[in-house]
C-alpha cells in the first residue's frame, strides 16, 4: 500500500481553459458554465511516479476544482473593474 502525495495549488499550470497537474500530467478542462462539468485526461494519477509519488485522483480533481474557481473569480475581478 502506498502513501498519497500531498497535491499543493503551486503543482498546477492554467494555459487558457485547460487545468495541468504537473507531477502527473493529467488535464482538466471545466465547462466555463457549470463548475462541476468538466472533462479529465488522469495522466499518471495513482501510478508510482519516478521520484517515488503516487497521487490519487479525488485529491488531484478537488484541487483542480480550487484552482478554476480561484482563476475564474479573478477574471470576474478583472472583467467587472
Amino acid at each position: 500500500m502506498h502513501e498519497h502525495t500531498r497535491v499543493t495549488s503551486d503543482q498546477f499550470e492554467v494555459r487558457d481553459d485547460l487545468i495541468v497537474h504537473t507531477p502527473t500530467g493529467a488535464e482538466c478542462t471545466p465547462h466555463p458554465e457549470r463548475e462541476d462539468s468538466v472533462v479529465v485526461w488522469t495522466g499518471e494519477i495513482g501510478r508510482k511516479l519516478s521520484g517515488g509519488a503516487v497521487y490519487q485522483y479525488a485529491d488531484v480533481l478537488a484541487a483542480m476544482k480550487v484552482v478554476w474557481r480561484e482563476r475564474s473569480k479573478r477574471i470576474e475581478g478583472v472583467a467587472a473593474a
